[in-house]
């Protein structure tokens, strides 16, 4: 069976689980309809388009570590989908993002419910507090999530710290990511760092490996499920990259350019200024951070940047990452089924640039 149909299967089972999670938090929670509300738009941005990798992954690392109560494994699955929505959220804040998975950014539609309502105070700041806070009721979702799910005590609690350190990765990644931008000098060392933190735990390492501890995983096979993690993570964010700067072809060939506006220093642009010559150079920098950068400019620069070869440098260092990360699943303990997927998906992520 293919990835993109096992995927596809995978999600539908996620999303009906969602479904219960929430139907059961609104009956467990205060009948206040101030309350009652937030809990619902927690739930609609959940389940808006998503591909739900995380916690698909999440079921896969308990079966390839002999894991057979799937039911069971999709309830835990559950709390990866809550924490992206407490990952997304702020990160819509930070970032200023009008939208999301084709609706308005959790703190726009709070913003306008309450100019829509005719609230005392600032809709903005409204909207933002809200957000907040419907982030970190996210969170406690996504915990409750994974202690509901029924395996047994120690697991959980080995789940549960699994999950907090990748929250706290994610949030490493995140202050460097931010520093990226502020700092004059950013290097291919921290770039990758960025992404080990912010993308590969929070990605693939982090859900495959709760997956695996709440069978019972041991050190060799979950040293295993890293090693594929890592690389193929790291190589994933890469291909994002080069998807946001060219534009991703299945969506008309849009070029995102709220990073370039921003000036965030990829791996793109840093190899491009490593090998670029000093007019291409000076382009760059004068273009990359510019607030007001019109479409024009952006070609521009997508071709200066092409010209430098730094966008062969990126793919060909995708592709090396991903295998790398095959390779460390070779000869592992772990489920042949669930191996040929990992690798599939593997392969799957790096083709989509």
């Amino acid at each position: 069976m293919e990835v993109s149909t096992i995927l596809s299967m995978e999600r539908g089972s996620i999303e009906r689980e969602i479904v219960r999670f929430f139907r059961e938090e609104r009956s467990a929670s205060p009948k206040d309809p101030l309350i009652q509300t937030v809990i619902g738009s927690l739930e609609e941005f959940t389940l808006r388009d998503a591909k739900r990798v995380r916690s698909i992954l999440t079921v896969m690392g308990y079966r390839a570590v002999g894991g057979r109560d799937v039911e069971k494994a999709r309830k835990a699955a559950v709390s990866l989908e809550l924490i992206q929505s407490m990952l997304l959220v702020h990160d819509d804040i930070i970032d200023r993002s009008r939208s999301r998975r084709g609706g308005p950014s959790l703190h726009i539609h709070y913003s306008d419910l309450h100019f829509h309502q005719g609230l005392r105070g600032d809709p903005s700041s409204f909207g933002t507090n809200m957000a907040i806070i419907a982030g970190d009721l996210a969170e406690s979702f996504g915990e409750k999530a994974l202690l509901r799910s029924g395996f047994p005590q120690d697991r959980l609690l080995e789940a549960l710290d699994c999950q907090t350190d990748m929250i706290r990765d994610t949030g490493y990644g995140q202050v460097l990511d931010l520093y990226s931008v502020e700092l004059p000098d950013w290097s291919e060392e921290m770039v990758m760092k960025v992404h080990t933190y912010k993308t590969a735990r929070y990605t693939l390492d982090g859900p495959l490996r709760i997956g695996a501890i709440l069978h019972g995983a041991g050190k060799d096979q979950l040293d295993a499920l890293s090693g594929y993690a890592i690389p193929v993570g790291v190589a994933f964010q890469l291909v994002d990259d080069i998807l946001g700067f060219f534009g991703d072809p299945k969506r008309g060939g849009n070029m995102d350019l709220s990073d370039i506006r921003e000036g965030k220093r990829t791996l793109l642009m840093i190899k491009a200024l490593q090998s670029g010559n000093e007019m291409q150079r000076c382009r760059i920098e004068e273009l990359l951070g510019h607030p007001d950068l019109s479409l024009e400019q952006a070609e521009e620069l997508r071709e200066i940047v092409r010209g430098t070869g730094s966008e062969t440098f990126s793919r060909e260092l995708a592709v090396k990452m991903t295998e790398e990360g095959i390779k460390a699943l070779e000869g592992a303990d772990l489920d042949g089924e669930v191996v040929e997927f990992l690798k599939g998906f593997a392969r799957y992520l790096i083709g989509r640039a």
